[in-house]
């Protein structure tokens, strides 16, 4: 089949969007399907990469009016100048707003939810109020609709009447030879005696909760690894400098790729994901991935994935449940080690991206154009 991807920022960008498109569209390359991703850009530029054409367009400069101003560019692009488009796919409600459009030109489409973005602190009350009437509008215009959770997929019943798919998103597993890294030794981490929060630094996640929760505990010897970044709100970040300061068993990394990243999942002892929001983490089941334990905020997203006796449940925005988690985690290391392998069971039974790109092919199939 041929499918066309409209709704992603450069493919390589460490977004939910952008991982979820390159780990998809890589696979069912390898399936043998044709695939094509176009992607919000500064220029305009043609590419193939691991079998699937990328082709990024130049477009405005601001979020709001970029993704829907190149959600148009690159609908008119596919209907005017492919042969063969067996299906469009849309990432988010932004560029689905030209969904219609598909429809006029005979192709199949439908729109994939990545998370209820209104919800997100960073923006106003008045930019939510603009986002969720473009979510009521492009779930009626949508005929088809996929979400990454199931959380997500109830949401659309309850709020608008409107069945929808969850295709979850998913990770790869670790390779079983570690890369080579130098981390731990250029931090001064000590191996399986530190908590990880390994995520873009951001308000929803709540980083400041961890680490004052993680200030008051009684963590006997343990350090707190925060590995992530946040270019965009560089004030956010220092506030969490400032409030760590005095506390050399806070460390921060900055953002990890690679081997880097590897290494810290390796060798932490706890995965920590405190968040008010999230769509379906990807940190999370890289985590689990790694068999690592993990304390997490008791939201719907996180129970979808993580089993209620494989979690260290915590409130969100309540450092006091953070300090007893953290406390509780050093005292019962037994317990811990029971959630590693079931934590790994799961990921490796539902949330493969080999596993996922197929149930992904069997539902498009249903709706793609013969």
């Amino acid at each position: 089949m041929k499918i066309i991807f409209i709704g992603s920022r450069d493919i390589h960008l460490l977004g939910g969007i952008e991982n979820y498109m390159f780990n998809l569209t890589r696979c069912l390359a390898r399936m043998g399907h044709d695939c094509t991703v176009y992607c919000e850009s500064d220029h305009n530029e043609v590419r193939e990469e691991n079998g699937v054409r990328l082709i990024y367009m130049r477009g405005p400069k601001s979020n709001l009016v970029c993704k829907p101003w190149v959600g148009l560019k690159a609908t008119l692009r596919t209907l005017l100048r492919e042969k063969g488009v067996s299906l469009i796919h849309y990432n988010a409600w932004p560029p689905s707003l030209w969904s219609p459009l598909a429809t006029i030109g005979g192709v199949p489409s439908l729109m994939m939810g990545h998370g209820l973005e209104w919800q997100r602190s960073k923006y106003s009350p008045r930019q939510q109020r603009v986002m969720k009437l473009m979510e009521r509008i492009t779930a009626h215009t949508n005929r088809h609709l996929l979400m990454c959770s199931q959380a997500q997929t109830d949401y659309f019943r309850e709020r608008y009447g409107r069945e929808a798919v969850t295709m979850p998103t998913a990770v790869n597993l670790p390779p079983e030879e570690a890369p080579a890294s130098d981390i731990l030794e250029r931090f001064g981490i000590v191996p399986h005696r530190y908590f990880l929060f390994l995520a873009r630094i951001v308000q929803d996640k709540n980083p400041d909760y961890l680490i004052r929760g993680f200030r008051a505990a009684a963590h006997e010897g343990f350090q707190l690894v925060i590995a992530g970044s946040n270019p965009a709100d560089t004030q956010y970040v220092e506030s969490l400098h400032a409030l760590a300061a005095g506390c050399p068993r806070i460390i921060f990394t900055g953002a990890v790729y690679g081997a880097d990243k590897d290494a810290l999942l390796r060798s932490a002892y706890a995965f920590c994901l405190p968040s008010t929001i999230e769509g379906l983490s990807i940190g999370l089941l890289e985590a689990m991935s790694y068999r690592l334990p993990v304390i997490a905020s008791d939201i719907a997203a996180n129970r979808e994935v993580l089993q209620d006796d494989t979690a260290v449940w915590v409130r969100p925005e309540s450092d006091e449940d953070i300090r007893q988690a953290v406390e509780h985690c050093i005292a019962a290391p037994q317990e811990l080690e029971a959630q590693r392998e079931a934590n790994f069971s799961r990921v490796e039974a539902q949330y493969v991206w080999e596993k996922v790109a197929r149930r992904y092919e069997a539902y498009i199939k249903t709706i793609a154009k013969k």
